[in-house]
């Protein structure tokens, strides 16, 4: 399994707890390349680029209606070129990573660390691979509603539109054309670019984010 060409992933790592006191670690993707060929890759302008998406992503943290939750930071941005075999290339290259300070979300996070709402990224492809990709964002301090369970997301998407946006303009600069994708790897591959963004009212819960700290459990013996 190979993806057609080589291609971007930027990943954007954070952590749960306070700014200094590190309780548990989140992470999230985006790929970016073109749809039918591959961005020359420029070690200089991979930094501008990362740098480009931390500043994207510090902005969407701090946006109003996010929701993130203020127990929850972003740390840094890292960077590389993916071949088609889903390994670096160039194989020497470094990983790229922004200069940062720990950015928190805003409002008061109550829903547990794993919670997170998921930016779905839409492509031109209606179904199947490289139709659907998923960005799984921290979301801890969005209210429930109570007569239904669900949430209202809206402003969040609103947010997270800028923010892809801001990306895809550094994402043009690095290379002519070059935007967010949904990449797949089954078969010969597809890369397909991004057209909409979506999310709809209920949250996810994604288990890996709350593995650092020990499980406590509570007992109760049976007569």
């Amino acid at each position: 399994m190979v993806y057609p060409q080589e291609h971007l992933l930027i990943r954007f790592n954070g952590h749960f707890g306070t700014s200094t006191g590190i309780l548990d670690r989140w992470s999230a993707g985006v790929r970016f390349g073109l749809a039918s060929s591959a961005p020359a890759y420029d070690a200089a302008k991979l930094q501008t680029f990362v740098n480009a998406c931390q500043t994207a992503a510090n902005s969407f943290m701090g946006a109003a209606n996010t929701v993130i939750g203020t127990n929850c930071f972003l740390d840094y941005v890292s960077g590389a070129q993916i071949g088609v075999g889903g390994k670096y290339t160039p194989t020497n290259q470094l990983t790229v990573v922004s200069p940062t300070t720990p950015t928190p979300g805003l409002g008061s996070g109550v829903l547990p660390w794993n919670t997170a709402s998921v930016i779905s990224l839409r492509t031109a492809i209606p179904r199947g691979r490289g139709s659907n990709g998923r960005v799984y964002w921290p979301c801890l301090s969005v209210p429930v509603i109570a007569g239904t369970g669900r949430v209202n997301i809206l402003g969040r998407v609103q947010a997270a539109k800028t923010f892809f946006d801001a990306m895809n303009t550094a994402a043009n600069t690095y290379s002519a054309g070059m935007r967010a994708v949904v990449a797949s790897a089954v078969g010969g591959g597809v890369i397909a670019p991004v057209t909409s963004i979506r999310s709809d009212d209920r949250l996810d819960s994604i288990e890996r984010r709350e593995n650092a700290q020990p499980v406590a459990w509570s007992v109760s013996a049976l007569a």
